[in-house]
């Protein structure tokens, strides 16, 4: 009975050495705020993934690193062994950068909560067999680069015909495009049949076309 204690006492005492001196496994979120310093990869066979995260936890407290976040796991080679990659911060790790926009083809693309708030100038129309949004972003910006545009936001994307055609509209921006303050009560609904007309004519039909998810008019 003794001896029991003992082991019980020597467990307890290895598991707060290891909570007090082990890396801090971040969330997602506190992840994604923060700049990792370096990328570790460990290998090993682990029973469940709580032995992974114990296993990165002590590699990166053995590296000086005060926290860490597990960004991937696989199988290694056919052994049963398991590749865990992890990036890990120091205890003054600093603030990650803004995310930054896509440039597709020297095209910025927006996404939609830039998009709303600003004045495109034009639209543009691309249709045909496209196997992934790449090559539909492809298309529409060496559209857009055509007219001389800034950025792109997508407005709409529907198929054409039943032999997998697509056909897409974005509006275009340019670099100093002005700020959308509202959208005009008289704005033509962009799922309506008039909108969908609209939207591929380009230049002044497009504009009377509401952008979805855009400011409301103002209330009279």
């Amino acid at each position: 009975m003794k001896l029991k204690n003992t082991l019980l006492a020597s467990a307890l005492l290895s598991a707060a050495a290891f909570s007090v001196h082990a890396a801090t496994e971040l969330t997602p979120e506190q992840a994604a705020a923060l700049k990792p310093y370096d990328r570790i990869v460990i290998t090993g066979r682990f029973n469940a993934i709580g032995d992974a995260v114990s296993a990165v936890s002590r590699r990166a407290d053995k590296d000086g690193a005060a926290s860490f976040y597990v960004v991937a796991t696989s199988e290694f080679g056919t052994s049963g062994n398991w590749r865990v990659v992890a990036d890990v911060y120091k205890a003054d790790a600093p603030k990650a950068d803004a995310p930054k926009n896509r440039v597709i083809n020297g095209i910025v693309e927006l996404p939609k909560d830039q998009a709303v708030q600003l004045e495109p100038y034009d639209t543009v129309t691309v249709q045909g067999f496209y196997r992934s949004q790449p090559e539909v972003n492809d298309a529409i910006t060496k559209a857009a680069k055509q007219k001389d545009a800034y950025a792109f936001y997508i407005v709409r994307q529907v198929d054409a015909n039943q032999g997998g055609n697509q056909r897409i509209t974005a509006f275009i921006y340019k670099q100093d495009a002005k700020k959308r303050i509202v959208q005009s009560p008289d704005a033509i609904p962009a799922d309506s049949a008039a909108g969908r007309a609209a939207l591929p004519q380009g230049g002044a039909a497009a504009m009377q076309v509401e952008v979805p998810g855009g400011p409301p008019a103002a209330s009279p």
